[in-house]
């Protein structure tokens, strides 16, 4: 008798795992979802009472702005609205000079597509780039789909009216419902980053193992906090709370950088067994953590200890370097609030460089006019098959066309694959309602139970991670255009039809085009910001010691901030990666990259470590061997980055050579020293360096091609 073969469960597969950890619900999403429901079931009492054109624009504008706190909707609000009021401006005009000119109608389709793609590649302010954008994408086809004079001439103000009717109602809702400010945001970034150290010293205090793949603390800090200080930026230019205490919030990013990078490190090494003294350290620090934690959360500054923490026990040499960076990390907490005078090192730097609107490289990168133009040429060729063939249904393939244009194939690939399922999904939707459950209700509260049920999925999915929220927005139109066709018994199903065959036309036709001309593929992206994270931890591996700290202490934190916003691009292009052909490629580059990470964490201990051991305190033989060793250091790692980038190999340096030398020196010194905190120091150091040799020699080792 034969045996069946075992069935796997449908967790186990990895596409049912994939939505079960993207679909997973937490009370910020439910909340977000919520009130975006809500939002959207108000707008429908205007839109039914007033026949309202475009109502789909109204739906869409929450989707496009909804934020999870009222700062970023408030502010992503106004530059949308001021986009879309230019982006307006300028199809009037347009529709009053080439209404009565078919010829210069046909020819500003590319243009002008093209126009809103340049200029959203080119400003950083993303609401207000699009806003500029779609309305003259969206124009383009309106003159093609609709045969009334009369309504394309007043189309602008239809358009104009549906964004600013969606946006007013959605801040109406948000400021009613949502009490998370951007203070709110900022403050839950930094508690939830003191409370995951202040758990992992209270685990290793007991005793506990704790692993890196477990807590959490590692992606908490190889994430950085570029996207807070970014936030405080962008937070200050509303609330006056957070500009007038700019720099005090920094100062406290700052800290909680360091003290998260130091406490991955000490996690990393897998410390057990520590002596009593040790523990009640790291409990003092665990409690420093959770003054300060609170004193966020109560909106006051917590009191300055009039005892320093003391660091005269004996500690193992590996957790030596990061228990002390701690200790110093909480004792300058105190003076990171607001009504204290900041310390010198946590004062930003009198020079330092502030993001504008534009991106630096906006009129001298060509990358951004190839974009411009391939979106501009898929979109025409799209236009003119749905035009010649007098199939204006289809127009969703000129749409498709730019919302795809992306930086890379990979990322117009998983846009697009989002699209199309949030089509198909919305449209199925989208029929059942109105085949089984329209023609059986006569009220607006029997149509919100079911507009409201899609609604709520879509907002949900919306207010995912970037791997699946496009498709939320996706699942929302297409059930939008079916629901919302007209105002009153509609039995039309070919909107579905349609919507779906363009988007698959518009996908073909972009991609054939993205394919072959000037194509950029995720993966070539993938090893050009990889290189250059390898380029930027050569420059902070070759940092000079001196005895003044504090200006390699200000570059060490630019290059810091530098490379986590690189790593941040990087886990970005792997996710677009996995949809272009060569994983065994992309899986290698990603090991490359996770131990380049984790190198990046050692050389930041190393960087942190300085203040305890200067260089004036180093015996000059050890001082050198020291500076060799990071010559070294550095020189493999350019090696490294121009092999990743393909250019010819040069000689790796030994850096097991360089190290054995520096061992050496060290146990030649030591044996004549005194001052045993000072050998402590060097042990500790000399630790790390070791460390550091692992990783760069398994980094070397490594497949690049």
């Amino acid at each position: 008798m034969t045996t069946a073969l075992p069935t796997p469960a449908l967790t186990t597969l990895p596409f049912f795992g994939f939505l079960r950890r993207e679909l997973a619900p937490t009370p910020g999403r439910w909340r977000a979802t919520l009130r975006l429901t809500l939002a959207c079931l108000v707008c429908t009492i205007p839109i039914m009472a007033f026949h309202l054109q475009q109502p789909l624009i109204v739906m869409v504008g929450f989707f496009a702005i909804a934020k999870e706190d009222t700062t970023t909707t408030l502010l992503g609000s106004l530059l949308a609205f001021i986009g879309i009021t230019l982006g307006c401006g300028i199809l009037l005009l347009y529709f009053i000079c080439a209404l009565d000119l078919t010829w210069l109608r046909v020819l500003g389709v590319p243009v002008f597509i093209g126009l809103g793609l340049l200029i959203n590649r080119m400003v950083t302010i993303g609401p207000l780039g699009w806003g500029i954008g779609i309305p003259l994408a969206l124009g383009m086809t309106v003159s093609d789909t609709v045969t009334s004079t009369d309504y394309i001439s007043k189309y602008p103000f239809y358009l104009w009216w549906s964004w600013t009717l969606g946006l007013l109602i959605n801040l109406a809702v948000q400021h009613l419902f949502n009490p998370l400010t951007g203070q709110s945001v900022l403050a839950e970034a930094l508690t939830s980053r003191i409370g995951a150290v202040e758990d992992l010293l209270r685990r290793l205090a007991a005793g506990e193992k704790s692993s890196p793949q477990t807590s959490g603390l590692a992606a908490f800090a190889l994430a950085g906090v570029a996207k807070p200080l970014q936030q405080l930026k962008m937070f200050g230019a509303i609330e006056p709370w957070l500009r007038q205490h700019h720099a005090e919030m920094r100062a406290q990013f700052v800290l909680a950088d360091r003290l998260m990078t130091a406490a991955a490190v000490l996690e990393f090494h897998a410390v057990g067994g520590l002596e009593v003294p040790v523990r009640t350290r790291l409990l003092g620090v665990a409690s420093a953590c959770a003054r300060w934690r609170t004193a966020i959360e109560e909106h006051r500054p917590p009191e300055i200890p009039t005892v320093p923490v003391s660091r005269a026990t004996a500690v193992s040499h590996v957790a030596l370097p990061s228990l002390a960076e701690m200790e110093r990390v909480v004792e300058l907490m105190p003076f990171a609030f607001p009504g204290r005078e900041l310390p010198e090192e946590l004062k930003p730097a009198p020079n330092q460089a502030r993001g504008g609107s534009l991106a630096p490289d906006a009129f001298t990168n060509p990358e951004y006019l190839q974009f411009a133009i391939k979106g501009a040429l898929a979109g025409f060729i799209c236009y003119l098959i749905f035009t010649l063939t007098s199939y204006p249904g289809i127009y969703t393939s000129v749409i498709t066309c730019i919302v795809c244009s992306l930086s890379t194939i990979g990322a117009g690939l998983q846009k697009g694959v989002l699209r199309l399922c949030g089509a198909a999904l919305g449209g199925l939707f989208g029929l059942i309602a109105l085949m089984y459950v329209f023609p059986h209700i006569d009220s607006l509260g029997a149509f919100w139970f079911p507009f409201g049920a899609v609604t709520a999925l879509a907002a949900y999915v919306n207010f995912g991670s970037p791997r699946i929220a496009y498709c939320g927005l996706q699942i929302s139109v297409a059930f939008y255009k079916c629901v919302l066709q007209s105002y009153g018994p509609y039995t039309e199903l070919r909107v579905v039809r349609d919507r779906l065959v363009g988007i698959a036309l518009g996908l073909a036709v972009f991609g054939l085009i993205n394919d072959h001309l000037w194509p950029v593929r995720a993966l070539e992206s993938t090893r050009e910001k990889l290189a250059s994270v390898l380029h930027t931890l050569a420059r902070l591996a070759g940092l000079p010691d001196a005895n003044d700290l504090a200006p390699q202490l200000t570059e060490a934190y630019t290059l810091r901030l530098q490379i986590y916003q690189d790593l941040g691009d990087l886990r970005q292009l792997f996710e677009s990666a996995k949809f272009e052909p060569g994983a065994p490629r992309r899986e290698r580059l990603e090991v490359i990259g996770d131990t380049a990470q984790m190198l990046f964490l050692h050389q930041l201990a190393i960087i942190q470590h300085r203040p305890d051991l200067r260089p004036s305190s180093v015996p000059e033989p050890l001082r050198a061997a020291s500076a060799r060793f990071r010559a070294s250091l550095a020189e493999l790692l350019q090696n490294l980055a121009d092999r990743v980038e393909g250019k010819p190999e040069r000689p790796m340096p030994d850096l097991p050579a360089e190290l054995a030398k520096l061992e050496q020196a060290v146990a030649t010194q030591m044996e004549a020293a005194t001052d045993a905190t000072l050998a402590a120091q060097i042990r500790a150091r000399l630790v790390l360096y070791q460390e550091v040799t692992r990783i760069a020699t398994k980094l070397t080792g490594l497949p690049t091609t």
